[in-house]
């Protein structure tokens, strides 16, 4: 049993049968009960017999899986409650508003066309493809593509997309590839279960993906987010791509949008997103006078190397060159960072920091850290906060060789930004 999935749908037919066993009149209506009850783990065994009134023991499996799948997958999916997934294939598909967000630059990109999507997976990037063009999706899984062909079925797509069981690199070779206005890529970063570093231990490799360009006129591939700019062409553009404060992914653009070389967007949970360039300044390093207001970047900024126009954006510094935290004189928003108000600023030592803790009556503590030895859970057994008191911050740093701790507030946790998608910057 996968914990926070249920039992594993039976595969003694394929993806096909488990599939054509959820999608009969009996089998939605199920799941359309269970949308509004308990699928804890706890309650599993009790709705599973439920569930087997009524059906096989394979097709109660099966429609009590997808239930829990579709309930993790609202997260990602606004129309998770109609779509077919796996584990695995759930927690490896893209986010809708980061899937529609590179469809609208794919498009912006591209001359006329449809668009190539080279490892399609269950369909997550093919969706908000072919809500803006015709799409030519390959997938050499035959159980995602068939969860793919579903998808598109459930959320009125399927005419858009001509889905192809094969492995397009062997088409290619062959020259047997369809003439494409753009295409997408998705090479694995998993292989046999564990993840890879190097572009060249990609599958398929990023030197086989390039070889794309000779076909396409613009190419966007997914990356790992930590991938070295030295692996890169020189000609293609990076975007470095964050979704609720994390960052999971790059995509390298050839060509890329105009004015842009490296790049963050960031994708917040109201929705909204935002672009930031990095224009390869150098951040401004300054001293940390308390009080004063401290910006935590969103992990895109920082790896997209645009701190330094951040730093611009918020007339703040750095108080260490190798440190990531801005501070300014006063609080202003922007979605990409949070902002705490430090009230004091310390040389680290426990005994002195829990006086602090105590004088400034802080009883729920949020435990920050970038730049020091100890894990913030493993200190936070070892402070006294007040009982009743009010909420308040540790922020665990170092300047130099100096360990620091930060006691201060919250000054915003989200941005509200008047318009739904904005770009901060070309393109």
């Amino acid at each position: 049993m996968t914990r926070g999935a249920g039992p594993a749908p039976p595969d003694p037919a394929g993806a096909e049968g488990w599939l054509a066993a959820c999608s009969t009149a009996a089998a939605r209506s199920a799941l359309d009960r269970l949308t509004g009850m308990d699928l804890s783990d706890g309650r599993l065994l009790t709705v599973l017999a439920a569930l087997r009134r009524d059906f096989a023991p394979d097709t109660a499996a099966a429609v009590l899986t997808l239930a829990r799948l579709r309930r993790r997958a609202a997260v990602k999916f606004p129309r998770a409650d109609a779509m077919f997934f796996t584990a695995e294939s759930l927690e490896q598909a893209t986010a809708w508003p980061v899937a529609v967000a590179r469809a609208e630059r794919l498009d912006a990109l591209a001359p006329d066309g449809p668009v190539l999507d080279l490892g399609c997976g269950i369909g997550g990037d093919t969706l908000a493809l072919a809500g803006r063009r015709d799409v030519i999706a390959y997938e050499r899984d035959a159980e995602r593509l068939a969860l793919a062909r579903a998808n598109a079925e459930a959320l009125g797509v399927a005419a858009r997309i001509a889905f192809r069981h094969a492995d397009w690199t062997a088409d290619l070779d062959a020259g047997r590839l369809p003439a494409a206005a753009a295409a997408f890529v998705d090479p694995a970063r998993r292989v046999a279960g564990r993840r890879v570093f190097r572009p060249a231990d990609l599958v398929p490799p990023l030197a086989t993906v390039l070889r794309l360009c000779d076909h396409v006129p613009v190419l966007a591939v997914k990356l790992m987010p930590g991938i070295d700019a030295a692996d890169l062409p020189d000609a293609a553009g990076l975007e470095l791509v964050s979704h609720d404060r994390v960052c999971k992914e790059a995509v390298l653009w050839l060509p890329p949008p105009p004015g842009m070389a490296r790049w963050a967007t960031v994708h917040r949970p109201d929705g909204s997103r935002h672009t930031l360039a990095a224009a390869g300044a150098r951040a401004p390093v300054g001293d940390l006078a308390t009080p004063c207001v401290l910006y935590e970047p969103d992990p895109a900024v920082i790896r997209a190397g645009a701190v330094a126009e951040l730093c611009g954006r918020l007339g703040g510094h750095l108080f260490d060159p190798q440190i990531a935290y801005v501070v300014a004189r006063r609080a202003q928003p922007t979605p990409f960072a949070e902002a705490f108000r430090v009230l004091e600023a310390h040389r680290f030592g426990l005994k002195a920091l829990n006086r602090r803790i105590a004088a400034l009556g802080f009883g729920r503590l949020e435990i920050k850290r970038r730049g020091f030895p100890i894990e913030p859970e493993a200190l936070r057994a070892r402070l006294r906060p007040s009982p009743g008191g009010r909420d308040g911050v540790v922020i665990l740093t170092r300047r130099g060789d100096t360990h620091l701790a930060l006691l201060g507030e919250r000054v915003q946790r989200e941005v509200t930004p008047p318009s739904p998608a904005r770009s901060d910057g070309p393109g």
